[in-house]
């Protein structure tokens, strides 16, 4: 029983780190827990998180948005382990947050492969690209590319209601309301052709069939040397065998996780196999430029075939 009781400890200094955000001074016992995990120090008034730590928890959009964060995963944890499904717990706030935080990793995607990608940067500062949002949510990931490429027009695609309802007031708040389309819409049922200039499509918002239905659609919907920008949760097979046996849990737990929500499991070199079978090309890696998932990009074959 050692190995779960380790996991109980774990448990609840995750816990305690959560609710170690704000201002309340510690408890001696809270502190003293924090602390002896390398989480929390003496202050003048007692015990309080760590400098460093302070600085990246405090410093969220809001200041309750990682105690919400671990509080739901923890909910989720619990229904795992119950056997349950997890409904949708997500008020308006939490994907509101939840799409900031997509919109603030699309910044890094941006930046990414505008340093590695010819003509990338011209495009976006200086084109008209039009750009495809797939799961599009609360809209701020078709936010950043207006706000990036100020000739742009985007087209979100959402299965959900509420999500569109709060993206159409995100946009209109930053006043990016009419370049952005909104459609309640499935990407397996894109039907449009040499439309578009980019694409996003996060696997993590998708149903394998969905995604696996959707790939040959979005080949078509780009136009000519169009560019997809795929993202998987999954990280690639390191090179160097360091700390595999983390990594292989962090997987383990992920796909598992995935599992359970119905989204979409391709690790990087799956993807990958997948988009050059549906007729991409020039497909490769930009590595985790935001730290949390795996970016590939293709593009849709420069001439079509007849």
């Amino acid at each position: 029983m050692g190995r779960v009781d380790d996991m109980f400890d774990r448990v609840w200094t995750l816990a305690a780190l959560a609710a170690a955000v704000g201002d309340t001074p510690l408890s001696k016992e809270h502190g003293e827990l924090l602390a002896v995990s390398g989480l929390a120090e003496r202050g003048g008034e007692g015990w309080r998180l760590r400098a460093d730590y302070d600085a990246v928890l405090t410093g969220q959009p809001t200041p309750d948005a990682f105690p919400r964060r671990i509080a739901e995963l923890l909910r989720q944890a619990a229904d795992a382990a119950e056997g349950r499904t997890t409904p949708d717990r997500s008020d308006d706030a939490a994907s509101l947050a939840d799409g900031r935080s997509s919109g603030r990793h699309m910044r890094l995607f941006l930046d990414a492969l505008t340093d590695r990608i010819p003509g990338f940067a011209e495009l976006l500062e200086h084109g008209s690209p039009r750009f495809l949002d797939v799961g599009t949510g609360v809209g701020a990931i078709s936010a950043v590319v207006m706000e990036r490429s100020p000739g742009a027009r985007a087209v979100g695609l959402d299965v959900d209601p509420r999500a569109l309802r709060l993206s159409e007031e995100y946009l209109t708040e930053l006043g990016l309301r009419d370049r952005v389309e909104t459609r309640l819409q499935d990407v397996a049922d894109i039907a449009e052709s040499d439309t578009y200039d980019l694409v996003w499509f996060p696997l993590s918002v998708l149903d394998p069939e969905t995604a696996e239905a959707a790939l040959p659609r979005l080949r078509a919907a780009l136009r000519p040397g169009g560019l997809l920008m795929a993202a998987t949760a999954l990280a690639s097979e390191p090179e160097a065998e360091t700390d595999t046996g983390r990594r292989e849990v962090h997987t383990a737990v992920a796909r598992w996780r995935m599992s359970r929500a119905g989204t979409t499991a391709w690790e990087p070199e799956e993807l990958g196999r997948k988009l050059s079978a549906c007729g991409f090309e020039d497909v490769r890696s930009a590595g985790s430029p935001s730290g949390t998932v795996t970016l590939l990009t293709a593009r849709a074959p420069a001439v079509r075939e007849r």
